[in-house]
Formats: C-alpha cells, structure tokens, sequence
C-alpha cells in the first residue's frame, strides 16, 4: 500500500514504531467480538487481555495497512500474504506459557483458544490468496468509512495481481456486510461458544 490522504487521514503500511499502538487498537476493537468475547468471557480483563493476545497471533507473514490521525491509528486492516503459512499447532504449542498467561493459566481454556484458531486455520483454501485475518476501527472512529477505505484499498491490490481474497466472520451482519464487496461464503464450521464461523471468499476482479 503506497502512503495516501483521505481528509485529515493518513492511509499507510504499519512500521515496527506502530506495534504499540496497532496491538491496544486491536485489543479495543476486538473487545466485544463474538469470538474473542466467548475465548474470554470476563469482560472487565477483556480488553487488557486482548492486547497480550494478538502478539501471538500475528506474525511475519502480516502486512499491516493503517488509518493515522493525530498520530495514532484509528482503524487498521491485518493481510496475510498469499503462501503465507497458517501456524501449525506445533508453532501454536511454542506460545503455551504466554497462552496460558492470557487466560490465567487455566489449561482447559487455553486448549479450547488454540483449538478455536487452529479449527479456523485449517478451513482456509489451498489456492493462494490474501487473507483478511482483523479489520478494526477504534470505538470514536466508527460509521466514517474508515475501515471501508483500508478494506477497498487491500482488494485493490488483490486485484491487481490477479488473486482472490478469504476472510472469516462469525456474523450474520458480517455475512452480509461482506458480500457487497463481492464475498460469498464458501463453508461453515462450529468454534468455542456454540458459535458459527463463516469462511468467505472473493475471487479476483480485473
């Protein structure tokens, strides 16, 4: 994503110096999402929780596309590149001690977390694609396009090297706030909660 303007926006790729800022952000956003909500039903450490969460989860297959104003992104779209590989539950097993810490080292539900995000892992396509792994925009941000912005801004991309796109919600909203970008669901599948994942896909667009 090359660096643009959208109002008093700034549209940029996140930098190491963004970490901080792009882990509270996504631990705010994520705070009351079905999914995360349900891993962590206590909704007083929820938040703080997050923010220790979404380090493991991101890795150096990311590239992490943010809105900027007045120094601090409000709003931030997290691709994994096509090939990127899905941690395997070896790779999730190397976490375990921080894993554990995050949910205060009760094994049962940290085994339910890891089982949640490899079930999710295992269901994305074989054919190379980009996927959506977080869209968030700060609570003070939301209902201006913000998010839209970075989400159009990374399906152009897609689109430009002729590659499809996947993503997951556990929404009904969701579903079909996606696919007035062209998704279509393409499976489903049971997670932590008695929950429903939705597995999307939009193929390339010349």
């Amino acid at each position: 994503m090359q660096t643009t303007t959208r109002d008093d926006l700034l549209l940029r790729t996140a930098g190491g110096e963004d970490t901080a800022s792009l882990v509270e952000l996504l631990g705010t956003a994520y705070r009351d999402e079905p999914r995360m909500a349900s891993l962590l039903p206590d909704r007083t450490h929820r938040e703080s929780r997050l923010r220790k969460l979404f380090p493991l989860l991101l890795s150096n297959d990311h590239s992490t596309e943010i809105a900027v104003a007045d120094g601090r992104p409000q709003a931030a779209a997290v691709w994994e590149r096509p090939g990127g590989q899905a941690p395997a539950l070896g790779q999730r097993l190397a976490h375990l001690p921080a894993l554990l810490s995050v949910f205060r080292w009760r094994l049962r539900d940290t085994a339910r977390a890891i089982q949640t995000f490899n079930a999710t892992d295992s269901h994305r396509p074989d054919e190379p694609h980009w996927h959506l792994f977080a869209l968030a925009t700060a609570p003070q941000a939301r209902g201006g396009g913000i998010a839209r912005a970075l989400l159009e801004s990374g399906l152009a991309r897609a689109d430009t090297h002729d590659t499809p796109v996947y993503l997951e919600t556990t929404a009904h909203a969701g579903v079909a706030h996606f696919e007035r970008f062209g998704f279509r669901v393409i499976h489903e599948f049971p997670i932590a909660g008695g929950l429903t994942a939705y597995g999307m896909w939009r193929p390339a667009r010349r």
